[in-house]
């Protein structure tokens, strides 16, 4: 199951930025969406089989999406600090995510990240929400 994390703004970071603070703890792969969203399920299926790619528990992944065509899957890397965290089940993909993207990289504290942030189970209505301009960005986590 996927749910989607809208951002109202990334701060003062562009999205490259943010792909290129994350290299450290996640391997990243650029995956192109097509016109109307129409290879959504084919995302969801890669994310799904990077997740399961452990001999552990499965690894947290998630997808940035700025807008556009293109959007960046991010893995968490065997070899990650954080893994412990995730192995030790302090952390799910979603509570991971707010630590390293929103409040390490994008500087967001707890109470920003209430006002910046909305939840949606309807992926294909968050994405055109990006793409319309309405958030900054997207975060597609599977969990």
């Amino acid at each position: 199951m996927a749910k989607i994390v809208l951002l109202k703004k990334a701060g003062s970071l562009h999205p490259l930025s943010i792909l290129d603070r994350l290299t450290k703890d996640f391997l990243q792969e650029d995956y192109i969406l097509s016109h109307g969203f129409t290879n959504l399920g084919v995302l969801l299926g890669r994310m799904k089989a990077l997740s399961e790619n452990s001999h552990n528990a499965p690894l947290p992944v998630f997808t940035l999406y700025p807008g556009g065509d293109c959007s960046f899957i991010n893995t968490l890397k065997d070899k990650s600090s954080l893994l412990q965290k995730v192995a030790n089940g302090e952390h799910s993909t979603l509570s991971l995510l707010k630590q390293v993207v929103l409040e390490t990289i994008l500087g967001f504290s707890q109470h920003e990240q209430a006002d910046l942030i909305s939840y949606s189970d309807d992926l294909l209505a968050a994405l055109q929400a990006v793409e319309d301009g309405q958030y900054a960005l997207a975060l597609i986590i599977h969990e």
